[in-house]
């Protein structure tokens, strides 16, 4: 019996994933941003004009976040990345601890071309040189996210 390499594997595992959608997150953002609403209807005017632009920026950063995610989550084109950059920015300020995590990332698409990305969300515990899968847009690959990354998407291996 002939073994196929272990990296032949992996990417078949790769090319099978399904995405899930987080329902529990959604509903966690959902009622977040329907909070602020209520504060903006509620209150009188100088703190309504603070949490009207409240919400209309976190009601607009969730929905353009959401349509990349279900993009990339629609294609599901893979491929292995490497973190070439591992920083904590952040780390002296008053209310972020110590500091939000970020890593700077490459990949090869299957048009055999470099492409970069840059992410925070999920990086903790990666490390210069750690691989990490990345979906791709084929149309544009810059347009990317490592797997690890998604917000209101997770994924498995299909049975």
């Amino acid at each position: 019996m002939v073994q196929q390499p272990d990296s032949a594997d992996a990417a078949l595992r790769r090319q099978t994933l399904r995405p899930r959608f987080r329902f529990r997150v959604a509903a966690f953002y959902i009622a977040c941003v329907a909070f602020l609403a209520y504060l903006t209807y509620g209150t009188s005017w100088p703190y309504r004009g603070f949490y009207g632009a409240l919400f209309v920026l976190s009601a607009g950063a969730l929905i353009v976040q959401y349509r990349r995610e279900h993009a990339l989550a629609q294609y599901r084109l893979s491929a292995t990345g490497v973190v070439t950059d591992y920083t904590v920015r952040g780390r002296g300020a008053p209310h972020l601890g110590k500091g939000v995590p970020v890593i700077k990332y490459q990949f090869v698409a299957f048009d055999q071309k470099m492409y970069h990305g840059e992410t925070g969300w999920g990086a903790a515990g990666l490390e210069k040189g750690s691989q990490v899968i990345v979906l791709y847009d084929p149309e544009n690959p810059a347009a990317n996210h490592p797997l690890t990354s998604f917000i209101f998407y997770s994924f498995q291996e299909s049975d």
